[in-house]
């Protein structure tokens, strides 16, 4: 049975309680207790790394634009976008500035993956960054502008080609559903010196789920009801 805690990760920052991928939601996970932020990218059509999890406008926004493709939007159209509570798109640079704990950063569009690595590397904050991706082809381009940088593999599943590819990258990091991880499983990628990140815990089953197999890192939408869930899991009463 494990005798530590995973690092809770703020899924989207704290994308329960604030407008998911936006500074208040970074600043409320951090606040919330959260060891660890992770956040996703795109590259809009003027080249800038933004800060949204879809292709899309369409699900987040609100008011304003509300509807189309970040990759054919520029940065000002962009900013026409009106997320919940008012909030607005955070470019990848106003994430870096904001988050002041370890960063798992995902690029869902490709395109974004070497923009994004060199903007790290010239904030000199990429040694607290992990780059996660589902995308293979993004994680190499990541590798191809440094090779020290940390990599994480996603997938909902751990199929032999995405293990494969854990070993291909020499990837720091593997993040897997909770539902499809197993303790056999964690402990050999433990061996192997990758860390095993749980995601996403919506439930205290969830939760316990997590500890059980011995993750290494847990994200939740929520990280400040997660760690107080971890924590009267450590120290229960009666």
């Amino acid at each position: 049975m494990p005798t530590t805690n995973p690092l809770v990760v703020g899924h989207r920052g704290a994308a329960a309680v604030r407008p998911e991928n936006t500074i208040s939601s970074f600043v409320r996970g951090v606040a919330d207790g959260a060891d660890v932020i992770e956040f996703d990218v795109h590259l809009s059509a003027d080249d800038r790394v933004v800060v949204i999890h879809d292709p899309t406008l369409d699900r987040t926004a609100v008011a304003g634009r509300t509807s189309g493709a970040v990759r054919d939007l520029t940065w000002p159209q962009l900013q026409d976008a009106e997320l919940a509570d008012g909030e607005r798109i955070p470019t990848l640079r106003d994430a870096l500035e904001t988050i002041t704990t370890p960063i798992q950063l995902e690029i869902k569009a490709p395109a974004a993956a070497r923009p994004a690595a060199e903007l790290a590397l010239a904030a000199g904050v990429a040694d607290r960054v992990t780059f996660i991706s589902f995308r293979l082809e993004a994680l190499e381009a990541v590798r191809a502008v440094d090779p020290g940088l940390a990599l994480g593999v996603v997938t909902s599943r751990p199929t032999a080609d995405k293990l494969a590819t854990v070993d291909d990258l020499g990837a720091d990091m593997f993040s897997v559903e909770i539902p499809h991880l197993d303790r056999a499983l964690v402990a050999e990628l433990q061996r192997r010196g990758v860390r095993v990140c749980a995601w996403t815990a919506l439930t205290e089953s969830d939760v316990r789920a997590a500890v059980d197999v011995g993750a290494d890192l847990l994200a939740a939408d929520d990280p400040g009801w997660c760690r107080s869930v971890l924590e009267a899991a450590a120290h229960p009463t009666g």
